[in-house]
C-alpha cells in the first residue's frame, strides 16, 4: 500500500502537471489513502496518511507537518469509520473522497489563516476546490478498480 502512495506521489509531483486542466488537478494520493483507508482500520489509515502527508512536506510545502497533520487526520477517521460502512459499494467510496478533498482543503485554509500566511480569499479559490472534489469523486472509482485489480493479481489482502 504504501508503495503504491510513493510511486502516485512521484507521478503526482512529475508528470500528472502535464495534464493540468482548468488549473486543477486530481489528487492521486489523496484518493489512494481513502481506498486504503477504507479497506483497513484506523491504524493502518493513519500510518498511510502520516506517510502521505509526510511525503508532501517534505516535497512541497514549506511548513513541516501541515500535510502530515491533516493527512494522518483524514487516515484516522475513514479508517475508523469503515468499518460501519458497506465496503464493496463504490458510492461510498466517492462520498468519501468528495468529502476528504473538501476537508483537506478547509484545514489548509484555517490553518493557514491563522498562522497568518498569505491566502487567497474563499471565493477565489472556491471554484477550483469543486472541480478537483469532482474529479476525485469519480476518479476514486476507477483507481479502486485498478487496485483491487492488482490486490488479485499478486494476492495482497487488504
Amino acid at each position: 500500500m504504501s508503495s503504491l502512495i510513493i510511486i502516485s506521489f512521484v507521478f503526482q509531483t512529475s508528470f500528472i502537471g502535464f495534464f493540468n486542466y482548468f488549473n486543477v488537478i486530481p489528487n492521486f494520493p489523496l484518493i489512494l489513502l481513502v481506498i486504503f483507508a477504507m479497506l483497513s482500520d484506523g491504524v493502518t489509515g493513519g500510518t498511510l496518511g502520516f506517510l502521505t502527508g509526510i511525503l508532501y512536506d517534505a516535497m512541497i510545502f514549506n511548513i513541516f507537518g501541515l500535510y502530515t497533520l491533516i493527512y494522518f487526520l483524514i487516515g484516522v477517521t475513514i479508517g475508523a469509520i469503515s468499518d460501519e460502512m458497506l465496503r464493496e459499494n463504490r458510492i461510498v467510496y466517492s462520498v468519501a473522497a468528495g468529502i476528504s478533498t473538501v476537508v483537506m482543503h478547509l484545514l489548509l485554509y484555517i490553518i493557514l489563516f491563522f498562522l497568518r500566511f498569505r491566502v487567497q480569499s474563499a471565493k477565489s479559490i472556491l471554484p477550483n476546490i469543486l472541480f478537483e472534489t469532482a474529479l476525485n469523486t469519480v476518479l476514486v472509482v476507477f483507481v479502486l478498480k485498478f487496485v483491487l485489480y492488482l490486490f488479485d493479481k499478486f494476492n495482497v489482502k487488504a
